[in-house]
């Protein structure tokens, strides 16, 4: 099958830090590649992606990258286009070629044929059609032995809720390290910057053998969001063998095996009580629970299936 991805021009694909969207752009492309089909990728030039590259301008606006790429698309001949933008231009302009849509953000553009990551993000926009993220096994390193210290690893912005996971690692007197790219300034400037101690450190971004390390050995990983369509750091985490404490938003009733890998919580009583019961976690218990869902073989197989039905014109 000849599949054209378009990813977003914000980055690469892969994303050498943070970027979900281009993450899981990747993975899926990855192993479409490793199953023997003939994958595209629209996106900046740069990346270290095994598909084709059709290069757009890296942080150009989505008409711009639209304008760069489209006619290439249009020559490929693609049996299918998977759109993971979110302005989705190239599906509404050219309706008459078989496509899919992931829905990755809030700002997305609904379309025909659009694919939600959990069944609860489909369900929240009147649809049934899901096909969860899985990551790639092999870029992730496994450790039963924590070091003294939890970690946030996400973007710094207020849906995000760092403040939360500060305020809950001081009632625990519980080392925090916070790690991602800061989105909101003036949220991290008044809720994270003045609060941050020898015991509540802000590491930046981090990405490549420093990210692997940390996700590995905390103790948890804590991710205390008000509202995400999936959430790719809480698998991260739990194939790394490290445990979750997460705030109590549907995706997450999905992707975590309560009281197995991790404890989804509604307020900071529970959350303190999940930090005394992390001796009930199993490291291996979290990495087996991603190996058997969350796999990004198991996505692409999701999405093979769904791409059969719209080229035998089964719509959604």
């Amino acid at each position: 099958m000849k599949i054209v991805h378009i990813s977003i021009p914000n980055n690469v694909v892969p994303p050498e830090g943070y970027g979900g969207t281009e993450r899981v752009v990747h993975w899926l492309s990855k192993a479409q590649v490793e199953a023997g089909h003939t994958v595209y990728v629209v996106a900046p030039e740069g990346g270290d992606s095994p598909a084709i590259n059709i290069p757009i301008p890296l942080w150009g606006s989505e008409e711009e990258a639209y304008n760069t790429s489209y006619q290439v698309i249009l020559d490929i001949k693609p049996d299918i286009v998977h759109d993971h933008t979110f302005s989705q231009l190239f599906r509404l302009r050219h309706s008459d070629i078989p496509g899919i849509s992931t829905h990755h953000n809030e700002r997305f553009e609904p379309v025909p044929n659009t694919v939600y990551p959990t069944q609860a993000d489909a369900r929240s926009n009147g649809s049934d059609i899901f096909v969860h993220h899985g990551l790639d096994l092999g870029e992730y390193s496994f450790c039963d032995e924590k070091e003294d210290f939890c970690l946030f690893l996400g973007a710094i912005h207020p849906r995000k809720n760092v403040d939360i996971a500060i305020n809950i690692a001081e009632k625990a007197k519980m080392p925090l390290i916070i790690s991602g790219p800061v989105r909101h300034p003036g949220y991290f400037a008044k809720k994270v910057r003045k609060r941050l101690t020898d015991k509540i450190v802000y590491r930046g971004e981090t990405f490549g053998i420093l990210k692997k390390h940390l996700l590995k050995k905390a103790r948890a990983f804590f991710y205390p969001s008000s509202w995400e369509s999936f959430g790719l750091s809480v698998i991260e985490a739990m194939v790394s063998g490290t445990p979750v404490i997460l705030s109590d938003i549907p995706p997450f009733h999905e992707i975590v095996k309560e009281g197995a890998t991790g404890f989804i919580c509604k307020n900071k009583k529970e959350f303190l009580s999940a930090l005394e019961r992390l001796p009930e976690i199993q490291s291996s218990v979290c990495r087996d629970h991603v190996v058997k869902n969350f796999s990004n073989i198991k996505m692409a197989k999701g999405y093979e299936d769904l791409y059969f039905k719209v080229l035998n014109k089964d719509h959604w």
